[in-house]
């Protein structure tokens, strides 16, 4: 389990920092993208085409946008545990390797007695776009379901190697609850999440001290992902420090990560600290398988993935 002073330090505004390296900048990823597929379902057809399903599969609820997932630390180590488990130990399943089952793993790490819980394991998608969108949202098996579910406001992700697992609760946000649950730098590209009862005030990228607003890209403007390409700051640098500065409508402030920086390789430093108010904020703008009709197992070649959903009342535990 991850130490008890880590709980501490999340209520000191520490939300979005790794904590021992979780989450990687992989699992960001991950959870990025489900939080895309949340906010905006309709919104990635050429994705879903590529996994092959469309909108038309999906159910009503399936449709409606839910707000944006808060990453839980103790969800984020259980769920690398498993996949690694299941790389190192050669299984593919909601079981540990050992046989333990999927409820009692979480609980080991996971401790909120009221909560439903979910998971959706996947290996050999490859990107993490992929394998949410095209490989979990294109799942008539409980992933997609998982994904978009109401009764869930925070997850983990764990990668190790192809292998990718998410785990699912509606619980207590012990990591704090900022309008912007997750922000990544992809192929040239910052993307940043946004939930919030009204749109941002202020949601701007600082690269290097320099801030560039972000534009929502999907979504709605309360509840989207926004975007910016790294082009918009013209410069020659090679390595760059860079995090999300926010404002709400309502007068709140921040950053994420809370403190610290992440760099482009998808590090994290804890050198610069972030302004949360006042007059810095906003400154100096620039600017598993799843198995189809037809089909034999892996849907995009070496793919497979599976899901699992359970409520904890009904395992009587």
């Amino acid at each position: 389990m991850l130490p008890l002073f880590l709980t501490a330090l999340a209520f000191a505004g520490t939300y979005g920092v790794p904590v021992d390296g979780y989450p990687s900048a992989d699992e960001r990823s991950v959870v990025l993208w489900t939080n895309a597929a949340r906010v905006d379902p309709a919104g990635f057809p050429d994705d879903y085409s590529a996994g092959g399903c469309s909108t038309d599969d999906f159910s009503e609820d399936e449709l409606t946008p839910k707000a944006p997932l808060y990453v839980d630390l103790d969800l984020t180590e259980v769920a690398r545990v498993h996949s690694s488990d299941m790389v190192d130990n050669g299984c593919f399943q909601h079981e540990s390797c050992d046989g333990t089952d999927a409820w009692t793993r979480i609980g080991e790490y996971y401790t909120d007695a009221s909560t439903a819980l979910g998971e959706n394991i996947a290996a050999g998608y490859g990107t993490a776009r992929t394998t949410v969108l095209s490989g979990w949202m294109c799942s008539h098996e409980g992933h997609r379901a998982n994904i978009m579910s109401g009764d869930f406001n925070e997850m983990g992700a764990g990668v190790d190697s192809d292998t990718m697992t998410q785990d699912f609760a509606g619980g207590e946000l012990v990591e704090g609850a900022p309008p912007v649950r997750m922000a990544v730098l992809e192929d040239g590209t910052y993307y940043a999440d946004w939930g919030d009862d009204a749109a941002p005030a202020v949601l701007s990228i600082v690269r290097d001290g320099r801030s560039t607003p972000m534009a929502m890209e999907w979504g709605a403007e309360e509840n989207g992902i926004y975007t910016v390409s790294s082009a918009a700051q013209d410069d020659t640098a090679s390595d760059h420090s860079w995090y999300v500065s926010w404002q709400t409508a309502a007068g709140g402030a921040g950053a994420f990560p809370a403190v610290g920086a992440f760099d482009d390789a998808g590090g994290y430093t804890e050198d610069s600290v972030q302004p949360v108010g006042g007059d810095d904020v906003g400154l100096k703008l620039v600017g598993c398988a799843t198995v189809r009709s037809g089909a034999t197992w892996g849907v995009l070649g070496l793919a497979v993935c599976m899901a699992w959903t359970r409520r904890r009342s009904t395992l009587g535990a």
